[in-house]
């Protein structure tokens, strides 16, 4: 059983309170494992139209100074954060960019970090639809574990350290979780947690062609928890626990539900689970299990991925697409090459009046009337 290690662990910060308070867990985490704190804040970038409408005609708006100026601005308060927390403030690092969940993902993959440290504003609804969140979207990018902060998170001893007793895994059975299961127990060994082992045997909805069909639910509920008591004495024979205490727990309900729900009503401070690893279109129809937890847990959740060498070899090939996607636009006078900016970012930096670009469409394409 391989020991846990942890030397660089990055910790976003968007200065409000929820982010801040972040630096605390990612301190005591630190200071367990000797692990050095890089604190990270990313600045979209936008042009506004009220900072270039004023310009003088033939005096385009100049951004790069402007730009600098915001860059210094959120160093300078991101090393006071830095020293109001003992952190060092050679470790801070302000990005520019669009979206911050690839600039975050891109530091953590250069550093390299071995755990991001974040919490979630915890948006469901409408509100998650609209805004998103970004610690979901680590989750699914990063190519190294991401501990989402919420609710009682990783409470501390007296504020000497860090103190967990019980760790829920989620398992089903597939690679992906054995991943998150090895992942928990070097993490349970350096804590002296007990591990709990939560699987639910969900049949989901059952449908009829004619809607007359009858099924016999109990039969069939007998039947899943009894294959899957099989399966986990198997997972359980298989894998080196060592010291490390464990239990079992089966339910009939859904994933997310029981195991937000057990966590709840059990005391767990902390989720250890993983990710399949579905992007694109696959990850829009099937979803994470992981990333609904991490939204509705009411503890701490940790998310290793199972498959770090995939991701960080989709991020160099975004990288290298974005910086070819740069040199073909030799006329981006005073942007960055290395900045990743978004479509709609660069479309407004090629004019030197962007408010123009609506009105005046018919113009800048050379068509006429």
């Amino acid at each position: 059983m391989k020991s846990l290690n942890i030397r660089n662990i990055v910790v976003p910060i968007d200065f409000s309170e929820m982010s801040v308070q972040a630096v605390q867990t990612a301190k005591q985490l630190g200071r367990r494992f000797g692990a050095s704190i890089h604190l990270a804040h990313v600045r979209q970038l936008v042009h506004a139209a009220d900072f270039v409408v004023p310009a003088a005609p033939m005096v385009p708006f100049c951004f790069p100074p402007y730009e600098q100026n915001e860059e210094q601005i959120a160093l300078e308060h991101l090393k006071k954060v830095a020293s109001d927390y003992g952190v060092s403030s050679a470790s801070c690092h302000v990005l520019s960019g669009a979206p911050p969940f690839d600039e975050i993902c891109r530091l953590a993959q250069t550093l390299p970090a071995d755990l991001v440290i974040m919490p979630t504003h915890g948006r469901t609804g409408l509100k998650h639809v609209f805004l998103g969140s970004t610690a979901e979207r680590i989750v699914q990018h990063s190519s190294c574990p991401v501990l989402v902060t919420r609710g009682r998170a990783v409470h501390a001893n007296n504020g000497s350290g860090i103190k967990i007793k019980n760790i829920v895994v989620p398992i089903d059975f597939s690679n992906c979780s054995r991943e998150g299961l090895r992942y928990a127990i070097a993490f349970a060994k350096e804590f002296g947690a007990k591990i709990i082992l939560l699987h639910a045997t969900y049949l989901g909805y059952i449908y009829s062609a004619e809607g007359t069909a009858l099924y016999d639910i109990p039969g069939l509920q007998k039947a899943a928890r009894k294959n899957a008591r099989r399966k986990m004495r198997e997972l359980v024979q298989s894998v080196n626990f060592g010291a490390v205490k464990f239990e079992t727990v089966f339910t009939d309900g859904s994933p997310v539900i029981d195991i937000c729900a057990f966590a709840k009503h059990h005391e767990v401070d902390l989720i250890i689970t993983s990710t399949h690893g579905f992007t694109g279109f696959t990850h829009v129809l099937i979803g994470s299990i992981a990333e609904q937890v991490v939204r509705h847990a009411p503890c701490a959740v940790l998310v290793a991925p199972s498959h770090p060498h995939v991701r960080a070899a989709n991020l160099a090939k975004s990288a290298g697409a974005k910086i070819n996607r740069t040199a073909r636009q030799p006329h981006l006078q005073g942007v960055p090459k290395d900045k990743a900016f978004t479509r709609k970012d660069r479309k407004l930096a090629e004019h030197e009046f962007p408010e123009r670009r609506k009105t005046n469409t018919f113009r800048e394409s050379g068509s006429t009337r």
